[in-house]
Order: structure tokens, then sequence, then C-alpha cells
């Protein structure tokens, strides 16, 4: 395998909160180099390089449906393990297992930073969603990137329905449609379905609050509303300063306020649930339980929070 690929492995165990030390790199590094890669994902790749970025190097390409061929390619591979190796895996299982343990708790202090304040912070909102949902057969259907990553370094995520992932090639307005999409697979399963959605993302697709509530979608999202396209109003901004130009002018564009958005207005105007807006942190958790409650009964909700940046 390719030193840039070593690298990028090396970057996702780092995101996930696997490498919290020096000397866990070394070990990273290893394990990447010793073992094969391989994927299933061809046949789901039906775009090209511009539409789903550089492709990862891999040793083998298997023309395959994933849900179907992962249980015999891990059964496959757990007939090829000897005791030996299982107590390689147990030993590095639990050095990552400690060092994720050290991140949970300083994400966990980080997070009571401005605990109180208003607007709400991400890592509060996080914080509310994941104490209302942890005892259930939940499932994050939206990404964690604009939300700082908050739900990755705070909750406990153990089973692969749990994270809906990325776009994939970066599309704008994704969130919103794609929530949807996930919630209605997770319908038949009874799982309860939550995502943490963008005003900027909701902007572009707000229709979905229609479909979920024609087709009786169960879906909680939490808008992160931060009044802004806020992704493209911070690179304004540096790009500004770069310039030496000021930032004065960097919401022009870039920002949903004067006037502001209240989402609550425009999901009851769709027919779904809602509340809001938001922007007491007291008054969250509370409105979350009232929520959950509309999304097991089978039914789609909002809650327009009004949030911090990032």
């Amino acid at each position: 395998m390719s030193e840039r690929c070593v690298q990028s492995m090396i970057k996702v165990f780092e995101s996930v909160g696997l490498i919290d030390e020096a000397k866990h790199v070394a070990e990273v590094v290893q394990f990447v180099r010793a073992y094969k890669f391989i994927t299933a994902g061809d046949l789901y790749a039906k775009g090209n390089y511009q539409d789903l970025q550089r492709y990862p190097e891999v040793d083998l390409a298997i023309a395959a449906d994933v849900e179907t061929t992962l249980p015999s390619l891990t059964e496959a591979v757990k007939r090829l393990i000897t005791d030996d190796r299982k107590r390689v895996y147990q030993d590095r299982g639990a050095k990552l297992g400690d060092a994720r343990q050290r991140s949970l708790e300083r994400a966990r202090t980080e997070a009571t930073y401005g605990w109180d304040s208003s607007p709400i912070t991400i890592a509060r909102l996080s914080a509310e969603l994941w104490m209302q949902i942890k005892n259930e057969d939940w499932s994050l259907v939206s990404d964690v990137q604009f939300a700082s990553r908050w739900p990755m370094r705070l909750w406990s995520f153990d089973k692969h329905y749990q994270f809906i992932g990325g776009a994939g090639g970066a599309g704008e307005g994704y969130a919103s449609p794609a929530s949807a999409g996930a919630a209605l697979a997770n319908k038949k399963h009874g799982r309860l379905s939550v995502s943490i959605n963008g005003d900027g993302d909701m902007m572009y697709a707000p229709g979905i609050l229609w479909t979920m509530a024609h087709h009786h979608i169960p879906l909680l999202k939490v808008m992160q509303n931060n009044r802004a396209y806020h992704q493209e109003y911070m690179h304004v901004q540096r790009m500004a300063n770069r310039h030496e130009r000021g930032i004065t002018r960097a919401d022009i564009g870039t920002t949903l306020k004067d006037p502001n958005i209240d989402f609550a207005k425009v999901a009851q105007g769709m027919g779904v649930y809602a509340e809001g807006p938001i922007s007491d942190p007291k008054d969250l958790g509370p409105a979350l339980k009232r929520a959950i409650e509309v999304v097991k009964r089978g039914e789609p909700a909002l809650l327009d929070t009004i949030t911090e940046p990032r």
C-alpha cells in the first residue's frame, strides 16, 4: 500500500479518536501496511472521478453487493485468525479502547464550555440529544462535519446503521433529503431516526418537509440554525483577510437574517410537528422529549434550535 494511502488511514483513525498519543501512530502504520484492503463498492460507484473525489487504493476490488457479501467475507476472515492473532487483536483493542476513553473524557470536559450560553453551543445540542436517544435503537441520519463532529466525540456508535456518513461528493443541500430517505429505510425496523440539520442545507430543499409529512416518515430534525451559510461565511472572511480587504461585507449573500427564518413555522405549514425558535439551552431537553414522542408515533418532527456557528 502506498504511503499516501497509509497517511489517509491514519487520518481516519485520528478522526474517530482512536489515536490519542504519538506511540499509537506507529502501531496504526504497522497495521495498515500489514493488512489487505478489500472493497465491494464498485457497483455503488456510478459516477465519475469528479463526482466521487479520488478513489482510495485497495488490494482487491470486488463487483458485489456489500450487504450480501460482507457476512461471507467476515466469516472467511474469522477462519484465518489464529489464537496468537486473537491475542494480538485483543491487546491492540484494549490499547485503543483506553485511548478512546481518554478522548471521550476530554471531549466531555470541552463540551461544558459555554454550556449555558445562548445561542446554544453545538456541543450542548449534541449532548442533550444523546441523553434522549442513548437508550433507544437510534440512527443518526445526517453528517457531523458541520456540527464540528460533536456526536462522534460524545456518542457511542456500535452498530453499522447508527451513522449515515457524508455526501461522498460534497453535494450541496444533501442532509435534508438524505436524512428523510434514511429515516424511511429505518421505518420498517422501528429505529429512531434523528438528524442535526443545518439551516443553509434546509434552504436547498425545504419541500422535503412536506414529503415527510405526506408519507409519514418518522424523523426528528434538530435544526442547527446559525442563520447563515456558515461554511461560505467563514471562507469569505478568510479570503477577505488574506487580501486585506476587511470582513465587514462578508455577510452579503452568506447569512440568513433580516428577516430570520422561522423554521418551526415553515415546518408547521407543511404539516410537520415543530417547536421553536429555541435559543435557551434549558428549554432544549424538554422539547426533545416531546418531539421524540411524536416520532415514536410514526410522524416527523422538527425543532428550530438557534445555535452558535459551529
